[in-house]
Formats: C-alpha cells, structure tokens, sequence
C-alpha cells in the first residue's frame, strides 16, 4: 500500500491535495485551542491540514505511511517556518508511548474495517479522556457519483459502523453532505463527505 501512495506522491509536481485544509480541521477551531493541543493527524500525507492546526499555536504530531509525502510535508514546514513533529508509521501498529494527545484527525484515510479498527485502538489508547477525535473522508452513498475516490464500500464511512467501533467514545456530532471538492490534482469533483466529531469517554 504505501509504495502505491510513494508513486503518486512521487508523480504530482504539485501537492496532490492541494494546499487548502479540510473543512472539519476549519470546524475544529471553534473549540478553544487549549482543548486541541498536543494534535495527532493519521495519515497526514503532505502535511496541509497538520500545518492549519500548527498556525493556531497547536503544538502536532503527524504520521502517514509514505516516505515521499513525509518528506514533501517536511519540506513544506521548512519553508513555512513551522516545527511539526512527523514520522513515517503505520498508523495500525504505531505508539505514541507514554505520551498522551487531546485531539486527533483522521482524514481521508479510506482502509479495510479490520485496519480501521486496528488504528481506532491505537487512537483510544493515546487520547486523554475527554480528547477529541474527527474524522473526516468519503461515506458510502459516494459510490452513487461513480467519480474519483475508492471504489470498495467496506472502506467508506459510515456512521453506524464507526460508532459501532468506537464504544469509548460519544458522538458529538455527524454530518453527511453533497459537495464538490476542489482538492486539486487528488480530489476534485462531486463528492459525499461523511464528517465525525468524538469525544472519548474513558481513561
């Protein structure tokens, strides 16, 4: 899997999804950023939601599993001047040892259910409890687009299996909408985005 996402990262002389954050990382901020920070982003690729987070003073940490997407988000921060800790993990099988986050993002990261769990483990055990956790990516009624995007619906989202997966959590909130991404050259088009607030319930 990852020397599929090292060739498309390696291929795109631009930032494969731009430069623009998500939507959810947007929404996030209208939750004091005390409660947000230390931030952990999964799968960050080249670094650009992990960057927006680190301009509201939000001390992030980033893993994806690409070598190339990690070293263009180094590069990246470089040049902006921003000090992100990142590392090249698999998020199923990565610890954060003793250390302990108050948030988490996970965007776009589109994997089998038995992967999905693996790494919701991972993210329960290194949230504190009241952290929060978003997810944002492609739900399953995208499929009716038959545009870009995974094609498998076992790894769309969908709500009541995620919630299903994550019995230390409560769902704050869960949003479904029709939108047209301009994520470019990687995510453009009509698209139906699943977005997911939580906040974890246990120690």
């Amino acid at each position: 899997m990852n020397e599929k996402w090292n060739k498309k990262y390696a291929q795109s002389p631009l930032p494969l999804f731009g430069n623009k954050p998500s939507f959810i990382c947007q929404q996030s901020l209208a939750i004091d950023t005390q409660a947000l920070s230390p931030c952990l982003f999964i799968g960050d690729g080249e670094g650009r939601n992990s960057r927006y987070m680190a301009t509201s003073d939000i001390k992030v940490t980033a893993i994806d599993f690409s070598e190339i997407a990690t070293s263009k988000a180094r590069d990246a921060d470089y040049k902006s001047g921003f000090e992100i800790t990142r590392m090249v993990a698999d998020a199923s099988k990565w610890s954060a040892g003793d250390r302990k986050f108050k948030c988490c993002f996970m965007i776009f990261v589109h994997v089998a259910t038995y992967e999905r769990q693996a790494i919701f483990s991972n993210i329960s055990n290194m949230l504190h409890k009241g952290g929060h956790f978003f997810i944002e990516g492609f739900s399953q009624a995208h499929l009716k687009h038959r545009s870009f995007g995974p094609s498998d619906r076992g790894v769309l989202y969908d709500a009541k299996t995620i919630i299903h997966q994550l019995p230390s959590f409560k769902l704050i909130t869960s949003t479904v909408t029709d939108e047209i991404l301009d994520d470019a050259p990687g995510h453009v088009g009509l698209a139906s985005i699943s977005r997911l607030h939580f906040t974890k319930t246990t120690r």
